[in-house]
């Protein structure tokens, strides 16, 4: 979206206009799932309403560009999320094997094969602050400054997670192949 098309978006969505709350839930949501899907899959959904619940009522106190709206929306899906994890950490509840429902089946469909399938990887191989640093800067489209801003370390703190993970992913990907191919080291 550019700059000046931004601005006048935003300012129709302080005023309430429900379509252009529209065009900004379509630009974030699918960013904002996959990276809550990344951290956590059964709770991905409730924080994400819980975020644009936050956003659209604190919408009137934001005062930014649209990279500053990005960062300013990643960070209270963090914090929703972190905020849901206290939540659930106290009332322990038996799992449930469920999955969410997807909003587009035939997008979800053919996104399920790549994006899906990284951030999946990314959950399963990365710690939680690796994947955290590599789902923000990689789906969330974010700087190293932002992404640093939202997690609460310094930006150098960020590039060497993100190398980290980087290589872990790398290492990962050489010892599948060499598994399939029955290569040994």
């Amino acid at each position: 979206m550019a700059t000046a098309e931004f601005a006048e978006v935003l300012q129709a969505a302080r005023g309430g206009s429900h379509q252009a709350i529209a065009v900004l839930w379509r630009e974030l949501h699918p960013r904002l799932l996959r990276f809550l899907r990344g951290l956590d899959p059964m709770a991905a959904e409730d924080v994400e309403a819980e975020t644009w619940f936050v956003a659209a009522r604190d919408l009137a106190d934001f005062d930014g560009n649209e990279k500053q709206f990005r960062t300013w929306m990643f960070t209270i899906a963090r914090n929703r999320l972190i905020d849901w994890r206290r939540h659930e950490a106290r009332r322990p509840r038996a799992a449930v094997l469920n999955r969410p429902a997807d909003d587009d089946p035939a997008a979800t469909a053919l996104d399920a094969v790549g994006t899906e399938a990284a951030v999946a990887l990314v959950r399963a191989c990365l710690p939680r602050d690796q994947a955290e640093v590599i789902l923000l800067r990689v789906i969330g489209g974010l700087g190293v400054g932002e992404v640093a801003a939202i997690v609460g370390k310094r930006p150098g703190t960020v590039r060497v997670l993100q190398h980290r993970g980087l290589r872990r992913l790398t290492d990962h990907f050489t010892r599948s192949v060499f598994d399939r191919r029955g290569v040994t080291e």
